[in-house]
């Protein structure tokens, strides 16, 4: 991870890691969702909030209003960099419940609204990786499963 924070790059063009992602504008932010070879995957709303999935569909890390956060023992911690560190290191911290709780209702709210554009017509996915009626295949299997069932993972690793 950089030590330099900045704007992420273009995910549709240079997010290999995801084999198969698209990109969509959702009420004028926008998202690009991506799938990596196991099956995790990745929601990028705006710049923020990212929402990271492990192949068993577990939330395992979120940067939510410029903090990150990733999964210990089945609960969000965020992550704090201390301020002496030379290097990129950073400690678990507790959180509060009402946090964890707005992070799930605006990933819920987002899946939501994710799953109306991947329907509508109107919508305008770009995509890289493979066609459209895969990439809907996938993602439509994927929110059926993941939507209003989140489960936190018990590590944020892969």
């Amino acid at each position: 991870m950089a030590k330099q924070e900045q704007d992420r790059e273009d995910l549709l063009r240079d997010g290999k890691q995801m084999l198969l992602r698209g990109e969509c504008a959702i009420d004028g932010v926008t998202v690009v969702i991506g799938f990596r070879s196991q099956g995790q995957v990745s929601i990028y709303v705006g710049p923020e909030p990212v929402f990271q999935f492990n192949s068993s569909l577990e939330l395992r890390r979120v940067f939510f209003n410029g903090k990150r956060y990733a999964a210990i023992q089945g609960r969000l911690c965020e992550l704090v960099r201390p301020e002496s560190s030379d290097r990129v290191r950073f400690s678990p911290q507790a959180i509060l419940a009402k946090v964890e709780t707005e992070i799930r209702v605006t990933l819920e709210s987002n899946l939501a609204l994710i799953q109306i554009a991947l329907m509508s017509p109107e919508s305008d996915w770009r995509l890289a990786g493979g066609d459209f009626l895969e990439f809907r295949s996938q993602l439509s299997v994927w929110l059926a499963s993941v939507l209003n069932h989140v489960k936190i993972a018990e590590t944020p690793n892969v």
